[in-house]
């Protein structure tokens, strides 16, 4: 309530125009001759003075929010501090030329002893539910949170914290997160421009993308166009990853020896990137830089004499990327994105099969890349179709100096036909002619035939450029 003193001083201090003022005191003689004390008499506006100032308190009384119940949850209570949520569920149809049992055998000789075939089951495949929060926790901190539910189990993608106001540009994000590696890494999968991961991230990343515990440190350089230096460190041991784990192992010889590698330091990786992007008119263009380094551990351990150990701290995976987006209009697009991805690694080598119980030196020296071209053609812009090419190119690996006989082009050619009613829907049609597997020692020629459903609920971020 606004005080009455208030009001009326501020009415007192400008009079209203034509407002009367009380007559001047006068002496008035008194029957005894001495002069009488001059009589107050009430100004005649004193009465519309009070009405106005009761009008004003009243008018500000209604104006007024009503007052916070009072609560014993504490400042924090559930209703003012709900996160946005979301939900992303993946569906798909699939046919291939080779049954879901010998499928589990393929192989990618020099990278992957087996191939992970989840979500390219023959019949309908249920891939994911991924459940999505967003929430800012104070003026400090923002959180999120991503939880997949998948037939092989419930995994916590993501979550983490970013800072929000930290000087000079610089932010910082700590938990279990997406590595900022490369251009895809750092995108879920309903981001992807195909069913599937490029050949190169499938052989050396891993088919969902490297994600472990660690912080990320950003900074963003005060220039009119986008330049970023990002570096993170990270515990290193994941068992999903085809390069970096950083765990000890134990393997026992044919002549019943006990090989034992103790688990190395942790944090054991260490990632760098550099992204820039920058345009002229209709023409854009983002290039970017990563490197990995961290300790390397591949086992194939069963309790049988073919089993292998492979030990390699100083292991290196380098990546270098480039995307061209052409805007014809506001709705269609092409773009064109490669990528290179590279390792190199060296290290000791165990074999059950040495009867002696030497350890053998093992190097490897590989490469692979793709390259997409993805074309939005209506204006509406819900249709686009896209071809990728993959090809891995380098696969070199020698054992005691010895070069060993591995096939140096393993390639993969994938074609796709996307609908999206709206942004939360998605229809696509994908067929792969995938040359780079092989089945018993034999390359396998695999023909692929795809049909997702993609459906998002609730509010979610932009996609990445």
């Amino acid at each position: 309530m606004i005080p009455s003193a208030l009001i009326a001083a501020l009415l007192l201090a400008q009079p209203p125009e034509g407002r009367a003022t009380a007559p001047a005191a006068t002496d008035i003689p008194t029957p005894g001759g001495a002069p009488a004390a001059p009589e107050a008499k009430p100004a005649p506006c004193d009465d519309d003075l009070l009405r106005r100032i009761e009008a004003l308190e009243k008018a500000a009384e209604e104006r007024a929010p009503p007052p916070s119940p009072r609560s014993n949850a504490g400042a924090f209570t559930q209703n003012r501090f709900n996160p946005d949520l979301s939900i992303i569920t993946d569906f798909a149809l699939v046919g291939t030329s080779i049954t879901d049992r010998a499928a589990q055998t393929l192989a990618l000789p020099g990278y992957l002893e087996e191939s992970d075939r989840g979500g390219k089951l023959r019949g309908i495949d249920f891939n994911y539910l991924e459940l999505a929060f967003n929430a800012a926790v104070d003026p400090y901190f923002d959180f999120s949170g991503i939880v997949t539910v998948a037939p092989a189990g419930v995994d916590v993608e993501e979550a983490y914290v970013d800072t929000r106001q930290l000087p000079f540009g610089f932010q910082l994000r700590i938990g279990k997160l997406l590595s900022a590696f490369g251009r895809l890494n750092g995108m879920h999968q309903h981001f992807w421009d195909f069913y599937d991961q490029p050949l190169v991230y499938e052989a050396f990343i891993g088919a969902e993308g490297f994600k472990n515990p660690g912080l990320r440190v950003s900074w963003t350089a005060p220039v009119d166009f986008l330049l970023q230096f990002n570096f993170e460190v990270f515990q290193g041991i994941s068992a999903g990853s085809p390069t970096f784990n950083a765990v000890g192992y134990s393997l026992t010889r044919a002549n019943g020896t006990v090989l034992l590698s103790t688990a190395p330091f942790v944090p054991a990786l260490y990632v760098g990137s550099l992204k820039t992007s920058f345009d002229f008119g209709d023409h854009v263009f983002l290039l970017g830089a990563s490197t990995m380094y961290g300790h390397s551990t591949q086992t194939r351990i069963d309790g049988l004499p073919t089993d292998t150990a492979f030990s390699a701290p100083g292991t290196v995976l380098y990546d270098a990327e480039l995307t061209y987006k052409y805007l014809i209009s506001s709705y269609r697009s092409i773009t064109w994105q490669s990528e290179y991805l590279g390792r190199v690694s060296s290290g000791d080598l165990a074999l059950a099969s040495d009867p002696d119980g030497r350890m053998h030196h093992e190097s490897k020296k590989q490469g692979g890349f793709y390259t997409q071209l993805i074309w939005r053609f209506d204006d509406p812009g819900q249709w686009r179709v896209g071809a990728r090419f993959d090809l891995l190119v380098q696969n070199s690996l020698t054992i005691d100096g010895v070069g060993q006989p591995l096939d140096n082009m393993l390639q993969r050619y994938t074609a796709m036909l996307e609908f999206s009613p709206t942004e939360f829907s998605r229809f696509r049609l994908q067929y792969a002619f995938d040359r780079s597997r092989y089945l018993d020692g034999a390359r396998k020629d695999i023909h692929e035939v795809l049909l997702q459903m993609n459906i998002a609920v609730g509010p979610h971020g932009a996609h990445s450029f």
